[in-house]
């Protein structure tokens, strides 16, 4: 009998890499490694929701915004990376298992990030790590793949200049180490951007990474009903701010509504600037939900903190919950608006037009009701989802390579 319980085809070549090149209609579900380490960002976006719960504030947006990217932009490389080069052998496993232990330790280095030398090193230095383990897989496919060489020499240059920042960021004392954490984040981010040619070359496969943003989508959004379980639980059962919990959750049915049913992946079949924007966007897209879950629970809280008899309740720390929304729209919107052409679409130009009025909505967030605030939002979105589902298709700019 045969061992284990997943009947999927990972296990392909064993002893060394090999290009794992996308074949013509078949579709490349996620393998049970992906999932066991999608679990320990799990713990990495609990930990950054912490740090806008604790700190609503413009200065905590900021620093909510510059851990979040990183940690975003380590699970995007090594999906990349896996989509690429799994070839499921034990060396690949035991380096995976290691790098999720170097993700957990930078999680939990997470709040105190911002705290001081002490906590900007460690976050530092294990970002660093994580970094380090990812080259190692690049050298390894470097060495075993000389049809993938353009591209792992150009990742290895690019990525290894950013992890040397990072560890040198590690020397210096706060605040001065976090310029060269921007250095260094700058540098991995624009590196697949300055590499299109050889991602060209290169192929990834075009139904398993829409897949894999899926499922972090699912993560963003679990985070989100887990701060609602707060919410409630926190609530003594108040009708008000069992409301605006519910409201929260209403607002997440609609973000998740809205992605698997109208962000379209095609965007993938061309690397330059429509790939790009697919990608780069779902940071939008997934900060952005993130930054909404937080607004609810945050709205909950002022919501509670009220007590019973006051009809108009002022987000807690600022209009969090509507600059999510905007984000969010923003992302949808960016990819959606490059993918059918400059000159847009009904869809296009209604999510960006929706990511404006949220935003101006946002800057009078203080001064509107939450169930109000809630209810345009709610309203908005479905109005969207409408549209979206009425809208004429528009023929897309690019074409499939």
């Amino acid at each position: 009998m045969a061992r284990g319980t997943y009947t999927g085809k990972v296990r392909l070549h064993r002893g060394r890499v090999r290009l794992r090149v996308p074949e013509e209609g078949h579709h490349r579900a996620a393998s049970p490694l992906e999932l066991f380490f999608d679990l320990v960002f799990v713990v990495a976006v609990a930990e950054l929701t912490q740090v806008l719960l604790h700190a609503p504030t413009w200065a905590g947006v900021l620093r909510f915004g510059a851990l979040f990217v990183p940690m975003w932009w380590t699970w995007v490389c090594y999906t990349f990376y896996a989509d690429r080069f799994d070839n499921d052998d034990r060396i690949y496993r035991l380096i995976m298992i290691i790098a999720m232990m170097s993700v957990l330790s930078v999680s939990v280095a997470v709040p105190q990030a911002f705290s001081g030398t002490a906590g900007a090193k460690r976050f530092a230095l294990g970002y660093f790590v994580v970094r380090l383990i990812l080259l190692g897989l690049y050298l390894r496919a470097h060495y075993h793949v000389p049809r993938a060489r353009t591209l792992t020499r150009r990742y290895l240059q690019g990525y290894g200049l950013g992890a040397a920042v990072w560890g040198a960021s590690a020397l210096l004392p706060a605040p001065s180490c976090y310029a060269l954490w921007t250095v260094g984040l700058l540098a991995e981010l624009l590196t697949p951007i300055l590499s299109a040619s050889a991602v060209a070359r290169v192929p990834f496969n075009a139904s398993h990474i829409p897949e894999r943003f899926g499922l972090f989508t699912i993560i963003v959004l679990g985070e989100v009903v887990a701060l609602n379980a707060i919410g409630i639980a926190a609530s003594g059962l108040r009708p008000e701010t069992l409301a605006v919990v519910a409201g929260s959750f209403l607002i997440a049915a609609c973000q998740w509504w809205l992605v698997f049913d109208h962000v379209d992946a095609s965007p993938l079949r061309k690397w330059r600037l429509t790939g790009q924007a697919y990608v780069y966007g779902h940071l939008f897209v997934h900060g952005g939900i993130t930054v909404t879950g937080v607004g609810g629970l945050l709205a909950a809280q002022a919501a509670n903190a009220t007590g019973h008899g006051h009809g108009h309740v002022a987000l807690a720390g600022g209009p969090v919950l509507c600059f999510g929304m905007a984000a969010f729209l923003l992302g949808v919107g960016g990819i959606h608006l490059l993918n059918v052409g400059l000159r847009g679409d009904l869809r296009a130009w209604s999510r960006l037009g929706l990511a404006a009025t949220f935003a101006l909505l946002g800057v009078a967030g203080d001064d509107l009701p939450v169930l109000l605030l809630e209810g345009a939002l709610v309203v908005g979105l479905s109005c969207q989802i409408l549209i979206e589902t009425r809208a004429p298709e528009v023929p897309h700019t690019l074409h499939s390579t």
